[in-house]
């Protein structure tokens, strides 16, 4: 008769008679040194994006077997580790990377599971078909087990041992806690932490100490105040230099550096953005150090990896609005369709965001090189793609034309403007479709206009004093201004030499 195998931790069973002489190599191979998996063995489980099975051996070694089970590696959704069918202890220590609040769920291919908890050490036990966790034994243990005499009081119930998340509010009612039975010692300041508090009173002339979340409203806070934790300063007399450990958030609407250039190696596909900081609607977003983002590759993490949103691919003739973006509470940045992150927020789980910049491709689908100096972009070279023609235009007619300004935001767009009428000295007009100026009329040089408007005369087939420079003309949001001419049949070129994008600065 063969072996056979124990239905736990699967250990040889010898048959009577079976393998003489050799039993020994056997025992010690087979089970005593997997009895010592059993109870001591740390194995280290490498997870990724999909379900693990643990190894299962009959007589040799294996996962299953390990009495501690270290999870390693990068989740980014949620798995299941599968382990046996059969009853059995385990210790998990999780030391993996979470990232878009992926979950570790330990089970049997039949039974219910157990979440493990983000950089957790548990005890958990499988009744051969559930998991379950340790903790939850407590529940079998009820009031009338405990008595004072099995309690060292000194030792068990220390502060360390006794902490708010295990008691209920209604133990702490004011009939259970009572003044004989609280030391004054234990009503230091060292050992009243306040979760969670208002504190409206003023308090002046003393060193006042608080710890833990405060709000903190119209309040005088005398020399020597210290504050640990996150506090929400609404207001306070005086500069506030006798305060410490306040966090400050940036002022509204911020940004500094990040500013955006091609790529050095790759301008065609790549985007440099440098170190800065920003403030989101809610939050705050910095990057300490420069990024490298590719645009014709999904988003991902990090320097030199993807830049654009899922679900997006690059176009030839498109508008991308750069995004400092915030996934999996690190700081990064992202490539959109859209001017409020939509993409990167509903299909890479960005929770905040600010638009930095935005960059345009050409008829090949690639970066038209641009550079920047705060808020003002420019046009490297002159290009097809950002020259726009009108022919034989229309008198007595206001016209609205797309520039190569960016999309779905308003800009300032500068233009260099080449208007042709044989034989007439003609009147140009050009102002922000936003507005209603009026219609330009021929021998109008005179008239004066709005101070957002740009007016320009031409005499027998050229400009007086030739093509000339329009700066600052306020775009809509579909990358149009508009103009109008005093003589029909009218030629006009617009070349965008580039734009001035505020960024939210101004909201």
């Amino acid at each position: 008769m063969a072996s056979t195998y124990t239905t736990r931790i699967n250990l040889e069973q010898q048959a009577d008679g079976e393998n003489p002489n050799s039993w020994g190599d056997i025992l010690n191979n087979n089970v005593i040194q997997l009895v010592d998996d059993a109870i001591a063995a740390y194995t280290s489980i490498a997870l990724s994006s999909v379900d693990y099975t643990l190894t299962v051996n009959d007589g040799a070694t294996d996962q299953a077997r390990s009495a501690i089970l270290e999870f390693v590696g990068t989740v980014s959704s949620s798995v299941n580790v599968i382990i046996p069918g059969s009853s059995k202890f385990y210790f998990v220590n999780d030391k993996s990377i979470r990232q878009n609040d992926s979950t570790i769920t330990m089970k049997t291919a039949a039974g219910t599971g157990l979440v493990i908890p983000s950089s957790a050490t548990k005890a958990v036990i499988c009744d051969s078909v559930s998991v379950f966790d340790t903790d939850g034994l407590t529940a079998n243990i009820c009031a009338t087990d405990i008595f004072t005499t099995n309690i060292n009081v000194a030792t068990c119930l220390s502060a360390t041992n006794i902490v708010a998340t295990n008691i209920a509010a209604a133990s702490l009612s004011s009939t259970n806690i009572v003044a004989t039975n609280i030391a004054a010692a234990s009503l230091s300041s060292t050992n009243i932490v306040a979760a969670t508090g208002s504190f409206t009173t003023k308090v002046s002339g003393v060193a006042a100490e608080f710890s833990g979340a405060v709000c903190v409203g119209t309040s005088i806070f005398g020399t020597g105040a210290v504050f640990t934790g996150t506090v929400s300063a609404a207001f306070f007399d005086g500069d506030g230099s006798n305060l410490t450990n306040v966090a400050v958030n940036l002022p509204r609407s911020y940004l500094a550096g990040l500013g955006l250039s091609n790529n050095s190696s790759d301008a065609d596909a790549d985007i440099d953005i440098a170190v800065g900081e920003c403030r989101a609607s809610s939050t705050d977003i910095s990057l300490a150090s420069a990024l490298t983002k590719k645009i014709d590759a999904t988003w991902a993490a990090g320097n030199d990896a993807g830049g654009m949103a899922g679900g997006i691919t690059v176009a030839a003739n498109t508008w991308y609005h750069v995004h400092a973006i915030t996934v999996g509470g690190v700081d990064d940045v992202g490539f959109d369709t859209s001017p409020i992150a939509a993409n990167l927020i509903s299909s890479d789980s960005a929770t905040a965001y600010r638009r930095i910049g935005s960059i345009f491709t050409d008829s090949s689908s690639d970066i038209i090189p641009f550079s920047q100096v705060g808020n003002e972009f420019l046009w490297n070279t002159e290009s097809s793609d950002l020259v726009i023609s009108k022919n034989n235009i229309t008198i007595d007619t206001t016209f609205e034309v797309t520039i190569a300004t960016p999309l779905s935001v308003t800009t300032w767009a500068m233009l260099n403007i080449d208007l042709v009428d044989i034989g007439n000295t003609e009147g140009m007009l050009i102002h922000s479709p936003d507005v209603s100026i009026g219609i330009a009329k021929a021998n109008d040089q005179n008239t004066a206009y709005p101070a957002q408007s740009f007016s320009g005369t031409i005499n027998n087939g050229s400009f007086v004093g030739g093509t000339f420079y329009a700066n600052k003309i306020r775009t809509n949001t579909k990358s149009c201004i508009s103009y109008s001419v005093g003589d029909a049949g009218t030629d006009a070129t617009f070349a965008t030499l580039g734009w001035v994008d505020t960024r939210g600065r101004d909201d």
